[in-house]
């Protein structure tokens, strides 16, 4: 068996700073020059398998393991994937309905003040 197949098939259980744990198949990974552990979480009821990279100063331990341990601690530890976050879409800006162009706001007005002083309509002079 060479290194490369190996190390394709190891299984191990992942300690991460925070307290966080994940099981599956281990292999190396580069992500933008930097060297990567890639953990390939495997399917367990109600949750889709998935694939986490962690970086090396965040690793508090790796304990290598068989698959059937793996998966069954999997399901113990029970790590969730990422989860997107989006802002809500806005909702659409409602418009008011154009007046017809013959509209004429004025339209009844008289002329006189609509507002009226609460003392009989008498208006102090200053």
């Amino acid at each position: 068996m060479t290194d490369e197949s190996k190390q394709a098939e190891t299984w191990a259980l992942v300690e991460v700073m925070g307290h966080v744990r994940y099981a599956g198949r281990i292999s190396e990974s580069t992500q933008f020059g930097v060297p990567l552990l890639r953990v390939e979480v495997p399917e367990i009821p109600g949750q889709p398998a998935f694939e986490k990279h962690l970086g090396g100063a965040a690793i508090y331990s790796i304990t290598p393991c068989t698959e059937a341990v793996a998966r069954a601690a999997a399901e113990e530890f029970c790590a969730r994937p990422i989860t997107y976050l989006d802002l809500p879409t806005r909702p659409a800006v409602k418009t008011l309905a154009q007046p017809p162009d013959d509209f004429d706001p004025y339209e009844g007005y008289d002329g006189e003040d609509y507002f009226e002083d609460e003392d009989d309509g008498e208006r102090e002079e200053e």
